[in-house]
């Protein structure tokens, strides 16, 4: 963004050449001498502001932009075509969208910059926070704790995320239905809910939690699977945790809620168990082979081996 000339919004609409009305939409277009070719369409329902953009730009370019009332909204951004960043001065946050990605966003600040390529085709929708919070309950954890924030005025900005069709066929039918007046009004703001309801189940719905909790399940079997291929060295916490890229704190929690036991049990038994068998097939002393799997005092590695399978060591040895 930084590299890219920067110019305020006022000087682009400036260069304001034409404004109609088609099809119930506000349509603007800009042709700015230096910078190229912006059209924007846009209604407003009740809380409810919509707009398209569809720009052919000569350079790349930062938009300076102080829209009195802009933090009273949260902000879903649609990139459709081209890439777009947003960046927000005060609070210093980039948010940035590459192409068939959406986000949502609040900002309790009215100062921002935009930062444009050559080419985009951006859908913007900004829906009043009181409006928005009214459409979120307090039956689900995710939903009360969104509510809780917006009416709070707090931050919210969780991630970028791939478009789906059904975004995609949501937004198109946004913009192009045959219907008129009221009646077009009323399809437009059901289809901004439906398009809502979309994107929040994508952050916060079942398929998202059945994604996320697969992808923990495959991650604690990976570390499952490599503390059974090397249960004779030394492990800790720690470096567990810094190998699979996970807090202690989840990784004791995610192991136990996966195999009901801790990780230091599982590699006690698990040295346990190799134990026994070299005392089958091999011929080292009981005290070799509780060296050999991680005791320092033969006494303890007996005690355990006979709190686990009935019989000593030393018994199983001579038999």
């Amino acid at each position: 963004m930084k590299q890219s000339p920067t110019i305020d919004f006022a000087e682009f609409d400036h260069y304001t050449c034409r404004t109609q009305k088609i099809n119930g939409f506000d349509e603007i277009i800009r042709q700015h001498p230096d910078f190229g070719h912006w059209q924007q369409r846009s209604i407003s329902i009740k809380s409810i502001h919509v707009f398209e953009h569809r720009a052919e730009l000569v350079i790349p370019v930062n938009v300076q932009l102080e829209k009195v009332g802009s933090a009273r909204y949260v902000h879903h951004c649609i990139s459709l075509k081209g890439n777009i960043g947003a960046y927000f001065h005060n609070h210093k946050i980039s948010a940035n969208l590459a192409q068939q990605r959406y986000h949502q966003i609040f900002v309790p600040e009215d100062d921002y910059m935009l930062g444009f390529g050559h080419a985009f085709t951006n859908v913007h929708i900004e829906i009043d926070r009181e409006h928005y919070a009214t459409l979120l309950s307090d039956t689900e954890k995710w939903s009360s704790d969104l509510r809780k924030k917006l009416v709070e005025r707090e931050l919210f900005y969780p991630e970028e995320n791939v478009l789906t069709p059904e975004m995609i066929r949501t937004v198109h039918e946004i913009f192009n239905n045959p219907l008129s007046g009221s009646l077009k009004q009323l399809f437009i703001e059901s289809k901004v809910h439906e398009l809502i309801a979309l994107q929040l189940n994508n952050l916060y719905g079942e398929s998202r939690l059945t994604k996320q909790r697969k992808s923990d399940r495959d991650l604690f079997y990976s570390i499952h699977d490599y503390l059974s291929e090397n249960f004779l060295k030394e492990h800790s916490l720690k470096d567990i945790g810094k190998h699979f890229g996970v807090n202690e704190f989840s990784l004791k929690k995610g192991f136990r809620e996966n195999f009901q036991t801790t990780i230091f049990d599982f590699l006690l038994n698990k040295r346990l168990e190799h134990a026994h068998e070299l005392l089958l097939h091999m011929d080292q002393t009981v005290h070799e082979i509780s060296s050999l799997v991680g005791y320092k005092y033969p006494h303890h590695f007996s005690v355990a081996f006979k709190k686990k399978f009935g019989i000593s060591p030393s018994y199983l040895k001579q038999n």
